[in-house]
C-alpha cells in the first residue's frame, strides 16, 4: 500500500495506513484518507499554472500574547487600545470595533504582538480555522495567543485570495487535520505554517492577475452576503431596542469625567473590594432599576435539580462556542464519545447562563432540539419558578443592557472574568405585567423570523461564492 490511504468503508469510516518517516502522530484525524487523498491529488497534478506551497513560504506566521495574570477589562476612558481575541474573528474580518480595550500600561508589556492593515488572523485554539483580515489602518492593535497572525511577505500574493482560500473547504480540511487535543483542540504555529496553499502561477512566478480574477468573480456573492449580514446586525439591534422602548427605563449615561471616586466600604456588606463593583455607575444603575416594578432573579427562577448524565456511547455537547451571543440561541450540538470533565444535563425549557464573560449575552433557552444534550460546566441551568413571568421574557431581559450591565460590574477573576450563582440570583429583573411581557416577546419573535431569513440568505450566498472559488481555482 502506498502513501495514499485507502478507504475501506465510509459508514463507519474505516481505512488502512502505512507509516512513513514524517508520520509522528497515530490519531485518525491525521491519517484520514478523505483529507490526505484530496491533498495528494493536488500534489500529483501536472498543471503548469498551479502550484502547492506551504504557508510559511509566502507568509510569516506568528502568535499573539496572553495578557498578564490579574488583568481585568474595564470600560473606561483609559482603555483605548484594541485587544483582539478569537471571538473577534468573524465574517472574514478582524472586528476591531467590538474588541475589548486595554490601557497603554498593559499594552507596553505586549507591544511586540501587533496586527496591522492587511494582516490575516486565524484562530488556533477552540474553534480552529476561523479567519479574518484587518482591512483598515489602525495605530495600535494587540492580539491574543489564541490567534496566529499571517503577514504576507510576497507582494504578488493577494491577501483576499489567501483569506478565501483558508476559509474554503480545502483550507478548513487542512486546519482540521492539523489540529490536536482532546477537550480543547489546538493548532500549533508549526502546523499552521505547514498548511498547503494552492496558488496560480505564471512564468514560474505567482500569478497576481489570476488571483484577482478569482476574487472579482466572487465579489457579487460576497457583497450581497455582506448586505445580509449588515441587515441581520441591524435587526439584532432592533430586537434589543424593542424591550428598551416598551419598558422605557433609562439607563445611566456614562460619565467620561468619572475616573476617580471615593467609596466608604466600612459599612459595606458585599464583601467586595474591587473598583469595578463599587463604581458609582453600578449603584446608579441599580437605583434606577429598583424604581420600576422588579424582583430578584432568585424569586423568578431556580436552579435545575436534575443534573444526572446517564452513561452513553456518545453525547451531544453544547459548549460556549455553540451559543451565539448575537441571537442568544444554540447553533448546533457536537457529538463526542467522551465527556472528559464535569458537564451538566440540559433539559427542555431550562435557561442556561454562561458564568464566563456573561456580559457578552451567552444566554439560551433549551428547546426540543437540544433536550437531553450535555453542556459545559461554564453554564448554570435554571428553570421557571414563578407564574409572574414568561420564560421567553426572562431570556430576553437577561440579554438586555438592564441585566448585562449589572453583570459587567460584578465580574471577578483575571483574564477570564466570571460571575457566580450568588451574583446571578441577586440580579434585579424589571417585571412588567404579563400582557406587556407577552407583547414584547411577540414583537421580538417577529424580528427573529426576519433575522433567520437574512441569515439563511447570507449562508446561501457564501456557499455559492465558495463553489465559484473552488471552480475557478481547482
Amino acid at each position: 500500500m502506498d502513501n495514499i490511504k485507502t478507504i475501506y468503508s465510509k459508514e463507519p469510516l474505516v481505512f488502512g495506513v502505512t507509516l512513513t518517516d514524517i508520520d509522528d502522530r497515530l490519531d485518525c484525524a491525521w491519517f484520514n484518507p478523505i483529507t490526505e487523498n484530496e491533498v495528494e491529488q493536488l500534489r500529483k497534478r501536472k498543471n503548469n499554472d498551479r502550484k502547492l506551497v506551504k504557508l510559511h513560504v509566502i507568509a510569516d506566521v506568528d502568535g499573539g500574547k496572553r495578557l498578564p495574570q490579574g488583568t481585568t477589562f474595564q470600560d473606561d476612558e483609559a482603555s483605548t487600545i484594541p485587544y483582539v481575541r478569537a471571538t473577534d474573528i468573524k465574517n472574514l474580518k478582524v472586528d476591531v470595533d467590538n474588541a475589548v480595550k486595554i490601557t497603554k500600561e498593559i499594552h507596553r508589556g505586549i507591544q511586540n504582538y501587533q496586527l496591522i492593515k492587511n494582516d490575516l488572523a486565524i484562530t488556533i485554539v477552540g474553534t480552529i480555522g476561523e479567519v479574518g483580515i484587518l482591512d483598515r489602518e489602525i495605530n495600535v492593535c494587540d492580539f491574543t495567543e489564541n490567534i496566529a497572525r499571517i503577514r504576507l511577505k510576497n507582494e504578488k500574493i493577494l491577501g483576499d485570495f489567501l483569506l478565501h482560500y483558508l476559509d474554503s473547504s480545502f483550507g478548513k480540511m487542512q486546519t482540521n487535520k492539523l489540529s490536536v487535543g482532546s477537550l480543547q483542540y489546538k493548532l500549533s504555529l508549526k502546523s499552521c505554517r505547514d498548511i498547503e496553499i494552492y496558488l496560480p502561477i505564471k512564468n514560474n512566478d505567482y500569478d497576481f492577475e489570476t488571483q484577482q480574477k478569482i476574487i472579482d468573480s466572487m465579489y457579487s456573492f460576497v457583497s450581497k452576503a455582506e448586505e445580509c449580514r449588515v441587515n441581520k446586525k441591524y435587526l439584532i439591534e432592533q430586537s434589543k431596542s424593542i424591550l428598551l422602548n416598551k419598558l422605557k427605563i433609562s439607563l445611566p449615561k456614562k460619565n467620561s469625567e468619572l475616573t476617580v471616586f471615593i467609596k466608604d466600604i466600612n459599612n459595606d456588606e458585599s464583601g467586595r473590594l474591587d473598583v469595578l463593583f463599587h463604581n458609582p455607575l453600578h449603584n446608579e444603575l441599580l437605583s434606577i432599576l429598583k424604581k420600576y416594578p422588579h424582583k430578584k432573579f432568585e424569586k423568578l427562577m431556580k436552579p435545575q435539580l436534575n443534573n444526572l448524565i446517564a452513561p452513553n456511547d456518545y453525547y451531544r455537547l453544547i459548549d460556549l462556542e455553540q451559543v451565539d451571543e448575537d441571537t442568544g440561541r444554540i447553533t448546533k450540538a457536537k457529538d463526542v464519545s467522551e465527556l472528559g470533565s464535569d458537564k451538566i444535563l440540559l433539559e427542555k425549557n431550562s435557561i442556561i447562563i454562561s458564568k464566563l464573560q456573561p456580559e457578552k449575552g451567552k444566554v439560551a433557552i433549551i428547546t426540543d432540539e437540544f433536550d437531553g444534550c450535555v453542556g459545559s460546566s461554564e453554564f448554570i441551568p435554571f428553570v421557571l419558578n414563578s407564574d409572574e413571568v414568561l420564560l421567553e421574557y426572562v431570556w430576553l431581559i437577561l440579554r438586555s443592557d438592564y441585566v448585562l450591565k449589572q453583570w459587567g460590574y460584578q465580574l471577578t477573576g483575571s483574564s477570564r472574568m466570571r460571575i457566580g450563582p450568588n451574583e446571578i440570583n441577586n440580579t434585579i429583573i424589571p417585571l412588567p405585567n404579563l400582557s406587556i411581557q407577552a407583547d414584547i416577546v411577540k414583537n421580538v419573535k417577529e424580528n427573529i423570523n426576519k433575522i433567520d431569513k437574512e441569515a439563511e440568505k447570507n449562508k446561501k450566498l457564501l456557499e455559492e461564492s465558495t463553489i465559484n472559488f473552488n471552480k475557478m481555482l481547482f
